[in-house]
C-alpha cells in the first residue's frame, strides 16, 4: 500500500483551519471597507513641503474644511433685517449649529461656525465699517452672494472631529455595507430640520469632494465585486464544465480577495478609493490560477490513468511556474511602492501582498479541498469507459493545425515580422516624450456625477468655489506695536502698523484679483480676507490729511482686532511656535474655477507672479526708508522720494509710492529713460529729491550716472527681488514678510509632478528587477535581455500611444504601467519552459520553437483573455481612475498576446535566437524509451508522437 502523502495526512486540518480563519478574514474585510476614507491632502508623503504647509494651515485656520450649501430659491430679500429672505436660510444656519455628531465620531458639535450672507452684510453695514448696502454686497459678490445680488449660500466650517469623520458628518444617507443602516449625518439632519429636500440641495467644498470619493470607491467595490464574481464563475464553468469545481474556484477567489482586504486594517492602514480596486484584481488572478491548477490535475489524471495522486502531481507541476509568475507580477505591483502618490503606493504594496497570500489559498486550501472531495473530470470518465477523448493535451487538433500554419508563416518571414515589430516600437517610443500627467479632482468622477452637476450649478449661479489659500506672514519683528519703546521713530521704519499690515494684505489680494480675476485671465472668482470685514482703507495718498486718516483708522482697527481674528482671516502664532511666537498670519481665501483647462502648476505660478511685485515693492520701500533714516539722522519724516520707472513699464511704482507715503514721506513716481537725459538734466530734475528708488530695467550704466550726479539710490527692485526670493517658507525662520501658498491645489500640483516621476521610476524599477529574473530563467544574460524586448511592447503601446493621442496619464494609467510588465512576462516564462524541453528532445532550435509555440499558443491566448476580460470589469466603474485602469489593462494584455505570439517567435526563429541555444546540455538520444501506456492518439502531444515514431517506427499504430 502506497505511503499517504502530506496532503493526505493534513488535508482535514488545512480545511478546518481555513473554515476557522474565513470569518476572521471576512470581518477584517468588512472593517476595511467601513473605514474607507479619502482626503486629497493625504495623497503626498507627510514630509513634502506642500503637505507640511497644508497641515500648518489647518492647524491655525481649519478654514478649508468648509461646506457650501445652497438651492434654487435661496435668495436675499430687500429688507435690511433679513425679514424677506428665504426663511430656510436662517433655519439651516441654526440647525447646523445645533446638530451633533454620533457617538462613534465623538458626539460633539459637528460645525463650529456658520456664515450667511445676511450675517456678514449686517456686520459690514454696522459701525465701525458702516458701508452702504451696495458696497457691502459688492464685497461678497462671487463668494457669499451671486452676480444677481440675491442668490446666496450657507457656509459651515467643520469641527476637528467632524473633519476626521466625514462619513459620520456630511455623507448622504445610505444603507451601509454592514447589517446596520448607516446613521443619518448631521448635515442631512440639519437639511431635514430646515425643510430642504435632498433632491434640491446643492453641496460643495473639500469635505464634500472627499466623501464623494469615498462613495465612488464603495460603489466601485460593489459593482466590481458583482461583475468580477459573475465573470469569474462564467469563465471557470466554461473551462471546467463542473458546478462543484466552479464553486470551489469561486470560493478560492472570494477568500483570496477577503484576505487581501483584511490585511489593510491589520497593518494599520485605511482603505481609499484606489485601494478599493485591489480585491477585484486579486479575485481575478486567483480564479485564473485556480483554473490552471485544476487543468494540471486533469492532465495528471489522464496520464496516470487514476486519481490516486493526481492532486499531488498537479501541485508539483504547477508550483514552479506559479511562483515565478507570482514573483514577476509581485515585482510589477511592488514597483508602485516607489511612487510618492500615497494611494498608488498603497495599491501596489497591498496588491503585491495579496498576490502572495493568494498562493497560500491556491496551494493549500484548493488542493486540500480537491483531495477531500474527489472530482472526476469528464474526459477521465470517458477514458475509463473506453471512449475516444476528443480534446485533451495541450491543444485540439484543429488548434494545433492552425497554430502550426501560423508558426510556419512567422518562421518563413521572421525578418519581416521582427522588422515590423521593431518599427512599431520605435514609432511608439517617439510618443513617450509627449506624455503628460493630470490629476484633476473633478475628473475623478463620471460626467453625470451629482458632485459635478452641483459644481456647475454653483459656478453658474454663485461663483467659483474651489478653494486656494494664501497666508501673509508678518514676523513679530515687522510689527510696529511689538517694537521696544526705547526705539526712536526713525528706527521703526521697517515695521508696519496694524493699518499698514492690513493695507499690504489688501494690495496682495487686489493684485491677484486684477491679474487672475474676471478682468484678467478669468481663472479665479471672489477673494476674501480681513480687508473684506474692515472699513475703507483709502488709497496711497500722502500729506497731513491722509496721515491723520490712517492714524484714526489704525486705532479703530486695533479696537476691533478681536472681531477680525474671529472672522477666521487673522491668527497669531502661539508660544508653541517657538521663535515665531507672536507672528501674525493673515489669510486670503481665493476661489478658483472648477472647470478650466489650465494646469494646476501654471495656476500656482501665475498666482506667485501676481504676488511677487507687491512683496518686491514692500521690500524696496523698507530699504528706501532705512536709507532715508540713515541719511537724515533718524528723521525720515518730510523727506521727498521719487520712484523711477521706464516709460514702457506701467504701474510698477504705485505700490512703492503707497508704502513710502504711509510713513509720512512724500513720494511720487516718474517715467524716465535716463539714456535720453544728459548728466546736467539728471542732476537738475532729480537733485531736489532726497533719494530715488529704481524699478527693474535700469542697467549698471544708469546706476553709475546717478551716482556721478550725486543722486542717492535708496533702493532698487533688483535687490528687493533677491530679498523676497529668500523668504517663502513656513519653517525658514526669516524675519521678512512672506506668503505661503497652500490648500488642495498646490498639493494636487505637486501630486501631478510626482505622478510622472513615479511612472518613470516604478516602470524602470520593475524593468530592472524583472530582467535579472528573466536572465535566471533563460540561464543567460543575453537571452534574458533579448526576451525582455517583446515584453516592453505592451507598455510602449499604451504610454507611447497616449503620448501621440494627447491623452494625459492619470492615477489609473500609472497603476497599469508597472503591473503590465509583471503580467506580460508570465506567458514568456511558460513558453520558455516548453522550449527548453523541446530543444533537449529535438536538438533543433527552429523545430523546438515551432513545437513549443504550438504547445503554448492556446494557453497564452486563453490566459490573456481570462485575465483581460476579468480586469475589463474595472472599465465599468464610475470612478474614472479605476475605469481607465480597466481599459488600459485590457489593451495591455491584448498587446501582450501579440508580443508573445508574434514578436517573440520571430526573434527566436532568427539569428538572434541563437542566444537561446543550450550550450552545455546534450540532446536526448532518439532511442530513449517513451512510455505510451494505453494512451490513445489524441492524448499524445505532437512532440510525443514524433519521438514515439522515431523509437517504435511502424510498430506503433497511431
Amino acid at each position: 500500500m502506497a505511503k499517504p502523502s502530506l496532503l493526505d495526512r493534513y488535508k482535514n486540518k488545512i480545511l478546518v483551519l481555513a473554515v476557522l480563519l474565513t470569518p476572521l478574514a471576512c470581518y477584517g474585510a468588512l472593517k476595511a471597507i467601513v473605514n474607507n476614507r479619502n482626503d486629497v491632502s493625504d495623497w503626498l508623503p507627510k514630509s513634502y513641503p506642500e503637505t507640511v504647509e497644508l497641515r500648518w494651515f489647518r492647524k491655525h485656520f481649519a478654514a478649508d474644511q468648509f461646506i457650501l450649501v445652497s438651492w434654487d430659491g435661496a435668495e436675499l430679500g430687500e429688507a435690511h433685517d433679513g425679514s424677506q429672505d428665504d426663511p430656510r436660510i436662517q433655519k439651516l444656519a441654526d440647525a447646523l449649529l445645533e446638530v451633533k455628531l454620533p457617538e462613534k465620531a465623538g458626539g460633539g458639535q459637528a460645525f463650529t461656525t456658520v456664515t450667511t450672507a445676511r450675517s456678514v452684510l449686517k456686520q459690514l453695514m454696522s459701525p465701525p465699517q458702516s458701508l452702504p448696502r451696495k458696497q457691502a454686497t459688492e464685497r461678497l459678490t462671487g463668494g457669499l452672494v451671486g452676480a444677481n445680488g440675491k442668490q446666496t449660500v450657507v457656509m459651515a466650517t467643520l469641527s476637528a472631529d467632524a473633519a476626521a469623520n466625514l462619513k459620520y458628518s456630511v455623507s448622504a444617507p445610505k444603507a451601509g455595507l454592514g447589517l446596520k443602516k448607516w446613521p443619518t449625518s448631521p448635515l442631512y439632519q440639519a437639511l431635514e430640520m430646515a425643510g430642504i429636500s435632498r433632491s434640491e440641495v446643492r453641496l460643495g467644498g473639500p469635505p464634500i469632494d472627499n466623501v464623494s470619493i469615498d462613495d465612488e470607491g464603495e460603489k466601485t467595490l460593489l459593482r466590481l465585486a458583482g461583475l468580477a464574481g459573475l465573470l469569474g464563475i462564467g469563465l471557470a464553468y466554461w473551462s471546467l464544465r463542473s458546478v462543484w469545481m466552479t464553486a470551489l474556484v469561486f470560493s478560492c477567489g472570494i477568500l483570496s480577495a477577503a484576505v487581501s482586504l483584511a490585511m489593510v486594517p491589520l497593518l494599520g492602514h485605511r482603505m481609499d478609493a484606489i485601494l478599493m480596486s485591489m480585491p477585484a484584481l486579486i479575485y481575478v488572478l486567483a480564479v485564473s490560477g485556480a483554473v490552471h491548477i485544476i487543468n494540471y490535475y486533469r492532465q495528471a489524471a489522464l496520464e496516470q490513468g487514476n486519481l490516486d495522486h493526481a492532486v499531488e502531481h498537479a501541485v508539483a507541476h504547477a508550483w514552479r511556474p506559479a511562483i515565478l509568475c507570482a514573483v514577476t507580477s509581485g515585482i510589477g505591483l511592488a514597483s508602485l511602492l516607489t511612487s510618492d502618490i500615497v494611494p498608488i503606493a498603497k495599491f501596489g504594496g497591498f496588491s503585491a501582498l495579496g498576490n502572495f497570500t493568494m498562493l497560500i489559498v491556491l496551494f493549500l486550501v484548493l488542493p486540500a479541498a480537491m483531495k477531500r472531495w474527489t472530482w472526476k473530470p469528464p474526459e477521465y470518465l470517458a477514458m475509463l469507459a473506453g471512449k475516444k477523448v476528443e480534446k485533451m493535451g495541450d491543444e485540439s487538433e484543429f488548434g494545433a493545425a492552425g497554430w502550426t500554419r501560423f508558426g510556419n508563416f512567422i518562421r518563413r518571414h521572421h525578418a519581416m515580422v521582427l522588422g515590423a515589430s521593431m518599427a512599431t516600437i520605435v514609432v511608439l517610443c517617439a510618443g513617450l516624450p509627449r506624455t503628460t500627467t493630470s490629476i484633476d479632482l473633478l475628473k475623478l468622477f463620471s460626467e453625470d456625477a451629482k458632485l459635478l452637476d452641483d459644481y456647475r450649478w454653483f459656478e453658474n449661479n454663485l461663483g467659483r468655489i474651489v478653494p486656494m489659500e494664501l497666508v501673509v506672514r508678518f514676523p513679530r519683528e515687522t510689527q510696529y506695536e511689538s517694537a521696544p519703546e526705547s526705539l526712536a521713530a526713525g528706527q521703526k521704519v521697517d515695521r508696519h502698523t496694524f493699518f499698514e499690515r492690513l493695507k499690504l494684505v489688501e494690495r496682495i489680494e487686489k493684485s491677484v484679483q486684477d491679474r487672475l480675476g474676471p478682468k484678467g485671465d478669468d481663472l479665479i472668482g471672489a477673494t476674501m480676507s480681513a480687508a473684506t470685514f474692515a472699513p475703507d482703507l483709502g488709497g496711497g495718498e500722502s500729506g497731513v490729511g491722509a496721515s491723520t486718516y490712517r492714524g484714526v483708522v489704525n486705532k479703530r482697527l486695533l479696537a476691533s482686532r478681536q472681531e477680525l481674528e474671529g472672522s477666521g482671516f487673522l491668527k497669531v502664532e502661539g508660544p508653541e511656535a517657538g521663535e515665531r511666537a507672536g507672528d501674525e498670519l493673515w489669510r486670503i481665501s481665493i476661489r478658483v474655477a472648477a472647470f478650466h483647462d489650465i494646469n494646476h502648476g501654471e495656476l500656482v505660478d501665475r498666482m506667485k507672479a501676481a504676488v511677487k511685485p507687491v512683496l518686491t515693492a514692500r521690500a524696496a520701500s523698507v530699504d528706501a526708508l532705512e536709507g532715508l533714516s540713515q541719511r537724515r539722522l533718524g528723521q525720515p519724516n518730510g523727506a521727498r522720494v521719487v520712484a523711477l520707472r521706464l516709460p514702457e513699464s506701467k504701474g510698477v511704482t504705485e505700490d512703492v509710492v503707497a508704502f513710502i507715503s504711509s510713513k509720512n514721506v512724500t513720494a511720487q513716481t516718474a517715467a524716465v529713460n535716463l539714456e535720453a537725459l544728459s548728466d546736467e538734466q539728471i542732476a537738475k530734475n532729480l537733485g531736489a529729491f532726497d533719494g530715488v528708488v529704481l524699478t527693474g530695467g535700469y542697467g549698471a550704466h544708469d546706476y553709475e550716472r546717478l551716482r556721478k550726479a550725486s543722486i542717492p539710490i535708496l533702493a532698487s527692485f533688483d535687490a528687493a527681488e533677491r530679498q523676497v526670493a529668500n523668504g517663502n517658507s513656513v519653517d525658514d525662520g526669516s524675519a521678512e514678510v512672506d506668503v505661503v501658498y497652500t490648500g488642495v491645489i498646490p498639493v494636487v500640483y505637486k501630486a501631478q509632478h510626482a505622478l510622472l516621476q513615479s511612472l518613470i521610476s516604478s516602470t524602470w524599477w520593475s524593468f530592472m528587477t524583472i530582467t535579472p529574473l528573466m536572465m535566471f530563467v533563460c540561464r543567460g544574460i543575453a537571452a534574458g535581455a533579448v526576451v525582455m524586448v517583446p515584453n516592453t511592447l505592451p507598455v510602449l503601446v499604451v504610454f507611447g500611444g497616449m503620448g501621440w493621442l494627447g491623452i494625459p496619464v492619470d492615477i489609473g494609467s500609472m497603476m497599469a504601467a508597472s503591473i503590465a510588465l509583471g503580467v506580460a512576462v508570465d506567458d514568456t516564462i511558460h513558453f520558455l519552459a516548453w522550449y527548453k524541453d523541446d530543444l533537449r528532445a529535438l536538438g533543433d532550435r527552429s523545430e523546438a520553437v515551432l513545437c513549443s509555440y504550438r504547445r503554448s499558443a492556446n494557453a497564452t491566448l486563453q490566459a490573456g483573455l481570462i485575465n483581460g476580460l476579468g480586469l475589463s470589469v474595472f472599465a465599468t466603474s464610475s470612478f474614472t481612475p479605476t475605469q481607465r485602469f480597466g481599459w488600459l489593462m485590457l489593451t495591455i494584455l491584448v498587446a501582450g498576446i501579440v508580443a508573445e505570439l508574434i514578436m517573440l517567435p520571430s526573434i527566436m526563429f532568427g539569428p538572434i535566437g541563437r542566444v537561446f541555444d543550450l550550450k552545455k546540455e546534450k540532446r536526448r538520444p532518439a532511442t530513449e524509451p517513451i512510455s505510451v501506456r494505453g494512451r490513445v492518439d489524441s492524448i499524445l502531444s505532437p512532440l510525443d508522437r514524433r519521438r514515439a515514431l522515431r523509437e517504435h517506427g511502424a510498430s506503433l499504430k497511431i
